[in-house]
């Protein structure tokens, strides 16, 4: 559906597939079905990627190489964020930040 999607200028968009982790094969596999074993939960931070790692050794070092060359500028790091995942959350859903209150009038 998207291969063939266009920005506002008429632009094809460049997409990057990035496959999951085998759930069997995983730290979290006990932790529900709320657990959010995805490697597109992650962080773009200045000179850095922030990603999950989830234990599936395989899988973890194919999504780290295809970010890897997707930000080649930048460091990419893992984190084991089972802690996170086993509320349905990841690492961007966490690092998002919160609009300021405007000060009571």
């Amino acid at each position: 559906m998207l291969q063939g999607a266009t920005d506002a200028q008429g632009r094809r968009l460049h997409l990057t597939e990035l496959p999951g982790p085998d759930r069997e094969r995983i730290r979290g596999r006990d932790m529900g079905s709320a657990f959010l074993s995805s490697y597109t939960n992650y962080y773009t931070a200045n000179g850095a990627v922030i990603m999950p790692q989830f234990g599936h050794a395989e899988a973890d070092a194919e999504a780290y190489g295809i970010l890897q060359a997707a930000y080649p500028g930048r460091t990419v790091v893992q984190l084991d964020i089972d802690s996170i995942a086993s509320g349905g959350g990841g690492i961007h859903c966490a690092t998002q930040s919160q609009p300021a209150v405007p000060p009571a009038l």
